[in-house]
């Protein structure tokens, strides 16, 4: 038993109650709008329209669980899409929802195929792995059966260790899945905003909370742009409680706000090339109210530990701590080369690497992009009906799950020579199951650029254990093209010698690099020295120049 002001003391709030009983539809004023049945109970939408308080009157049902506010801050600082638009279907493919006990609680953004980056506020009251889920894909939340949707569980919830519920300092989650998403057009990562935010800029809040204050949730997701504001402004504004790890947006004069279920939803930047995370919606006075700008978790603050948390929960054993070193060509004293700084991988520490055999030796490696598919080099020439992709093996000599090959999908030659692209797409017979030993890699977009602040590195079966090296020095573009005159165009990579076939003893090796956690596929190996000569760097293809001919043949399935 609880007495109104107890906790029901403000108006127009949603809340869930856990109950075993409920009395009759309507109580006291107090609109019943849903009635959920889940595994643990009732849950109970109830949205308050006025308030009645008789005196002495007491609201009684029986609890089976704590009374839980799924909007977690208080009233003078909710969470908090005011003066937007609905979103264009699929617009924001990093934008996830975030459910609990299957009724949506709040958003977040796609970091890593396993990875969610939310606000911390959000599992202030429940933080059980067990009863949240994400759901990716999403535009439409009262379309249960929306194409292109993905649910998956969550294993995980890490909270800021510097969250401080009273000042809202470190409002900053990271949700850990269950299994990896699968990227495609709908569902994709953002990175991480690193340059500094100046004020006046302006960036875009996406979500499924109210649209006005107090007003319902909606069912697509909204959108709506708004301005950085100036720290000192946000300062007097919320008179001295901003903190260094907060900003401020809107507009002054109000109209333009996240809301209630917007929380830990992302603020996205355009960087004049593709958008980038900013901000996670974190507090605020009411929904675009005057001189109440919206407060976002600055997230560029955080990414240190973001990423060393997401590091030290990779699928590897604890006590294989092996690295990669930088690659190096090591001289005989008979004058022969060979590839130093190769050591065998951590077991499973590259799920995404693919052993493609005939009648059971392997013969080249490929990587796996999706559940039913495969990237690998042309001139590998795999062949379907005959050849099996094998997943989720380190030693050849044990093998997982052996796929048949049921297609080819040749990159479409040009004539030259040598070809500007080496690739080619399989498609397997049955899906691949993930686990922590397969799961699939990254395409980077057409527009990704690889530079310095990638660190890459080449995977392959030289002999019969999984290699995980050496790091790739990447040759400047002017000094490749001096050491192979006339062959190296802009749709090839260039790396160290060491990472070409005849020096690791692999074909259809890629050239996987990393940032902020995520690995992505850069490169398949072209060609190189047939001798594994010091003197020219490996060649492979820029995988990402052919990203919509992947996206276009992986999509139809």
């Amino acid at each position: 038993m609880f007495k109104h002001d107890d906790h029901l003391g403000f108006k127009n709030t949603s809340v869930f109650l856990s109950v075993s009983f409920l009395c009759k539809p309507q109580l006291l004023g107090y609109d019943v709008t849903n009635i959920t049945a889940t595994k643990t109970g009732l849950f109970v939408y109830v949205t308050y329209f006025r308030w009645i308080r008789p005196k002495n009157h007491f609201f009684t049902v029986i609890i089976t669980d704590e009374l839980s506010i799924i909007d977690p801050l208080e009233q003078e600082a909710e969470i908090r899409i005011i003066g937007g638009d609905e979103a264009w279907a699929h617009s924001w493919p990093w934008q996830v929802s975030l459910t609990f006990s299957s009724m949506p609680a709040c958003g977040g953004a796609i970091i890593g195929p396993l990875w969610v980056v939310s606000a911390a506020h959000c599992f202030k009251r429940y933080n059980k792995a067990a009863f949240w889920t994400v759901l990716a894909g999403k535009h439409d939340l009262d379309n249960r059966e929306e194409p292109g949707q993905q649910m998956v569980g969550v294993a995980m919830i890490i909270s800021h260790h510097g969250y401080n519920p009273k000042t809202k300092e470190c409002d900053l989650a990271l949700v850990k899945l269950q299994q990896p998403l699968v990227f495609n057009s709908l569902v994709r990562p953002i990175d991480v905003w690193n340059s500094p935010l100046t004020p006046n800029r302006k960036c875009t809040i996406t979500g499924w909370g109210s649209t006005r204050e107090n007003g319902p949730r909606v069912n697509r997701l909204q959108e709506v742009n708004v301005t950085i504001l100036p720290t000192d402004v946000c300062n007097r504004l919320y008179l001295g409680r901003m903190k260094p790890t907060m900003f401020c947006a809107g507009k002054e004069g109000g109209g333009a706000d996240a809301c209630q279920g917007d929380s830990g939803g992302p603020l996205s930047c355009f960087t004049g090339s593709k958008y980038e995370l900013a901000g996670l919606v974190s507090w605020g006075v009411g929904c675009g109210r005057a001189r109440k700008p919206g407060v976002y978790t600055k997230v560029q603050q955080h990414t240190d530990w973001m990423f060393e948390d997401m590091c030290g929960q990779q699928q590897r054993s604890s006590s294989c701590q092996r690295a990669p070193g930088l690659a190096a060509l090591l001289t005989s004293k008979s004058g022969e080369l060979s590839v130093g700084n190769v050591s065998e991988s951590c077991p499973f520490s590259w799920p995404w690497q693919v052993s493609l055999q005939s009648a059971g030796n392997h013969y080249c490696s490929g990587v796996l992009i999706h559940h039913r598919w495969v990237l690998t080099a042309k001139h590998c020439n795999v062949r379907a009906k005959e050849d099996v992709a094998v997943l989720g093996v380190h030693d050849l000599r044990f093998s997982s799950q052996s796929v048949p090959v049921e297609k080819v999908f040749d990159m479409k030659e040009d004539g030259s020579f040598p070809p500007k692209s080496d690739l080619s797409l399989l498609r397997l017979s049955v899906p691949a199951r993930f686990s922590s030993s397969v799961s699939p890699l990254c395409v980077p977009d057409e527009d990704e650029v690889l530079d310095s602040s990638w660190s890459c590195v080449t995977t392959c079966w030289g002999s019969t254990k999984a290699t995980g090296g050496p790091h790739t020095c990447l040759s400047l573009g002017t000094s490749c093209r001096e050491k192979w005159p006339g062959l190296i165009g802009d749709s090839h990579i260039c790396t160290h010698p060491a990472g070409s076939a005849s020096c690791m003893g692999d074909q259809g090796a890629p050239l996987v690099c990393k940032k902020h956690g995520a690995y992505f596929l850069f490169g398949m190996v072209t060609w190189g020295s047939r001798q594994c000569d010091a003197d020219k760097p490996a060649i492979f293809s820029r995988v990402a120049d052919y990203h919509s001919w992947i996206t276009e043949l992986t999509e139809d399935v």
